[in-house]
């Protein structure tokens, strides 16, 4: 089974503020699995796969997730 990760584990792994992460949720730009009445959960492996396929970080990003 994959590990679920939260949004502060997913923003601090990605060393952004968890707003980043709320406007790629919202804007479909990050895999995510919406748990109801628990909220948002990121499988590693589909951030993984999500990394691989080359998403550019915006500029200020330290992408220390790899």
């Amino acid at each position: 089974m994959d590990k679920l990760l939260t949004v502060q584990e997913v923003a601090e792994l990605f060393s952004i503020h968890p707003k980043n992460l709320y406007r790629l949720i919202s804007q479909r730009q990050i895999p995510f699995i919406r748990k109801p009445g628990i909220g948002y959960r990121f499988r590693v492996s589909d951030l993984d796969a999500w990394l691989q396929e080359g998403f550019e970080p915006p500029s200020g990003w330290n992408n220390v997730y790899s």
